[in-house]
Order: C-alpha cells, then structure tokens, then sequence
C-alpha cells in the first residue's frame, strides 16, 4: 500500500474507531470556520456539563459508557487534534486518563499532519471532514471498565477533487474514575471495514459541491 495511502486509511480507522456511536457528526468546513457543531449537556445517562467545549459528566452505568464513547470520540475525531498540538492537549486532558494522555502525546503526529485535508484545516482553507457511526457493540463491562467496538464511515476532501470515503472498525477503552468515564485507550484500530461497493453508474460529487449541498444540515444526535 503507498505511504499515502496507508497513513490515510491508518488514521481514518483510527479516528473512526474514536468515532461518537449513534451521532452524525458533520465538519463540512469554509475558510477559517472549523464547522465544529455544539451539544448541549442533556438529562438521563448524561452529558451534565462541558469542559472546553467538550461533553462530559456521565453516568455509571452501560447506557452512560456507551454515551461517554460517543462524546469522547467525537473530540479525539477532530481534524485540530492532530493539527494543533494544544489543542490536542486540552482535548486529552478533558476525556482521557492521565496514562492514555502520556500515550497519545507521544505518538508522532507530523507524517498525518502532510494529507491535504489535515494541510486545509490547519491553514484555513475549505475542506470536507464528516464522520458517520453506522453501528456499535458494548463488549465487555463491568461497571469500572468497558469496552466499545464501532464500525464507521469517514468521508475528507479538500482542493478540487471529489471527497474520499473510508468505513473502518475499532474499538476503545473506557475506565470509570474521578466520577466520570474517561478513556484508556484503543484497541484494534488498524482494520479496515466492512466495505460497501459504491453504486453502480454513481457519480462522485466535487468539493465544492459537497460542502455547497450540506451547507445548513445539522448533525443528528442518537442517544444509545
């Protein structure tokens, strides 16, 4: 597989294995507009509160672990994480225990960083980034930990080209500490799928035309 394309997919699947389950989430971003979309805290399993634009507060329970997985993965999901290193760092910070944090500022974000939709991001220039779970399984729990596999679709473009689709499947860590689930780490982020064949006689969609169509939709919130 070309270097290009292995980092590509490599950080799709991983992003993806971070991915909120059950939320679509949208960037379909203009210069200098992240496109980021906000949610409130909401009553039941939880989020309760926001901590740099981050939900958290969630309840102990199967329901809030899985909806803890949803909130974290859509900060660790964001194109900024791997493109501002201080954002990166407030982002660890609000979700992740402290040894998970260690882990990931130390991983080597540079090579990522060169694809063209990290380059648009990180200078202001429009680009498509959206991230659509397509299905979830809460593996092992047992109130302290909890696992969460997820199968999803990334689909990134920037400059002039049709948008890029990747569906990936992973899975991720949750601890519960400090009143609140946090996550641990990831697991088996490295394989690509289930993936679909496109449909037949489906013409793909320019950039531009991407973002100009999704212009005004709103993410659609699922809760578990």
């Amino acid at each position: 597989m070309p270097e290009e394309r292995r980092l590509k997919t490599g950080h799709l699947v991983a992003a993806l294995a971070l991915v909120v389950l059950g939320v679509l989430i949208g960037w379909v971003t203009d210069a200098g507009d992240g496109g980021e979309r906000g949610e409130q805290p909401t009553a039941g399993v939880g989020p309760t509160r926001t901590v740099d634009g981050i939900s958290v507060g969630y309840e102990r329970s199967r329901e809030g672990a899985v909806a803890a997985a949803l909130a974290y993965a859509t900060a660790l999901a964001r194109p900024e994480f791997i493109t501002d290193e201080a954002r990166r760092s407030a982002i660890l910070d609000a979700v992740a225990t402290p040894e998970a944090a260690r882990r990931s500022e130390r991983r080597d974000y540079s090579a990522i960083a060169r694809l063209p939709v990290y380059r648009a991001s990180r200078e202001g220039r429009a680009s498509v980034w959206q991230t659509t779970p397509l299905a979830y399984r809460l593996g092992a729990y047992s109130g302290d930990d909890a696992q969460v596999s997820i199968w999803s679709m990334a689909i990134t473009g920037a400059g002039a080209g049709s948008p890029v689709v990747a569906f990936g499947t992973g899975a991720l860590r949750l601890t519960w500490r400090d009143g609140d689930w946090k996550f641990a780490g990831d697991v088996g982020v490295d394989e690509d799928g289930p993936t679909p064949v496109p449909l037949e006689g489906a013409s793909p969609t320019s950039t531009d035309e991407f973002r100009e169509r999704l212009r005004g939709l709103e993410g659609v919130r699922h809760v578990p």
